[in-house]
């Protein structure tokens, strides 16, 4: 799928990794991106279309999200990103719930990108370590950049990968679980 001249939807699109990737859309081409926030005035990309979306409401999600994958299909399809993390693969006791959380939502990643295959939409997982963002502001361990990350999501989706894996700590996790890297 081509980047450029696209129309695109980024949830959490006010900061962090969402932020990128609103910038990562424009710089690749997008025409329009739509940039989902709790709180819409939030968005400060130029050029971003902001759109209020709170994922931990169901109804804002249906709203939004949901209605995403339709619309991809009449238009002939489409591409998904999903952003997981290498806890999506391996668990530790302190971050047990997040990493059953990422888990479970790999697993959702899967089963959508057979769900709409059909209708010729791309559904990618976006693996991940820590990002340099203020959600893991207080980790010292290495962190990727979430501008890079968002680049390389996106040269995945170009390249019609089911994953990319965005950082070292994400391809090393990868290559050490049983079985290597690309057989999972």
């Amino acid at each position: 799928m081509k980047i450029d001249g696209s129309v695109a939807f980024v949830t959490g699109a006010n900061r962090g990794l969402g932020e990128q990737f609103v910038k990562a859309l424009f710089e690749a081409g997008a025409a329009k991106v739509y940039a989902g926030a709790r709180d819409p005035a939030k968005v400060t990309v130029p050029g971003a279309v902001p759109v209020a979306v709170d994922i931990t409401d169901h109804e804002s999600v249906r709203a939004a999200s949901r209605a995403f994958a339709p619309v991809l299909g009449r238009n002939g399809g489409g591409a998904l990103v999903n952003v997981l993390s290498v806890l999506s693969w391996v668990s530790i006791p302190v971050s047990a719930g997040y990493a059953a959380a990422k888990s479970a939502e790999w697993s959702v990643t899967n089963a959508l990108r057979v769900a709409l295959a059909e209708q010729g939409t791309q559904v990618t997982a976006l693996h991940v370590g820590y990002l340099a963002t203020e959600m893991a502001a207080m980790v010292s361990g290495p962190k990727a950049d979430p501008g890079d990350v968002a680049r390389a999501a996106l040269a995945g989706v170009e390249a019609g990968l089911h994953e990319v894996l965005a950082d070292e700590v994400s391809k090393q996790v990868q290559a050490a679980l049983p079985g290597g890297p690309g057989e999972l």
